[in-house]
């Protein structure tokens, strides 16, 4: 499978503004991410209208704004269901020697730490209503899925406050966005292994285990 590049926050940001999108491109990320974790079938264009409710008002998008949110949910379905597939086709002593993590859309790590708190609150909220708009019954959720959402619920009502030491801030929002891709691997692995489990297909269940024990960083 050939690789899918995720555009660049600073490169797609003015791109939606200019094709009257509401969204940033953290909130599209994240809300098509949730989806996909939640079950969208990849075939299709099964995410079109959702992203017309969230970022267009409702309305059809034109060409040019279908074809940005396209390149930005070919990206996180090609990553999504590639880790899928590497954690459940490879040996453990193959795993170990790859690195499994998930994308976040969010401005540049040197960037202005309030812009890039506020990105990755709207990153959360939106992978959550991404969950949310597959229809999944939180009853039904398994221990880790459940624990991994309702610590991104947390995160996604943290912010920077600009009369602490700034520092500090700096560190702590780093530890946390480090933490929210090792919850949507474990929403990604819990959700898939509940879809397969019903097919005689082989889920690798210790890894699920690994990233569901991950440690947590102190929210504040």
């Amino acid at each position: 499978m050939s690789e899918v590049k995720l555009p660049t926050y600073e490169s797609l940001e003015p791109m939606l503004k200019e094709h009257g999108l509401t969204a940033t491109p953290a909130e599209l990320h994240g809300l098509l991410s949730g989806m996909i974790c939640g079950g969208l079938e990849l075939d299709g264009e099964q995410w079109l209208a959702p992203v017309c409710d969230y970022a267009n008002q409702g309305e059809p998008l034109t060409d040019g704004a279908k074809t940005l949110v396209r390149a930005v949910y070919d990206a996180a379905a090609h990553e999504l269901s590639g880790l899928l597939n590497t954690l459940f086709t490879s040996t453990g002593a193959e795993l170990n020697e790859v690195e499994l993590t998930v994308s976040l859309l969010l401005p540049e790590q040197d960037g202005d730490l309030m812009l890039r708190a506020e990105a990755l609150s709207e990153w959360v909220t939106n992978f959550i209503s991404g969950l949310g708009l597959m229809g999944l019954d939180k009853k039904a959720l398994s221990e880790d899925v459940t624990e991994a959402i309702e610590a991104l619920e947390e995160i996604a009502k943290l912010g920077i406050d600009d009369t602490e030491d700034m520092d500090e801030q700096a560190m702590l929002f780093d530890n946390i966005a480090a933490y929210v891709p090792e919850c949507v691997m474990v929403c990604l692995i819990g959700l898939s292994q509940r879809r397969d489990a019903s097919s005689d297909e082989p889920v690798n269940g210790d890894l699920a285990d690994d990233a569901a024990s991950a440690q947590k960083p102190t929210l504040h």
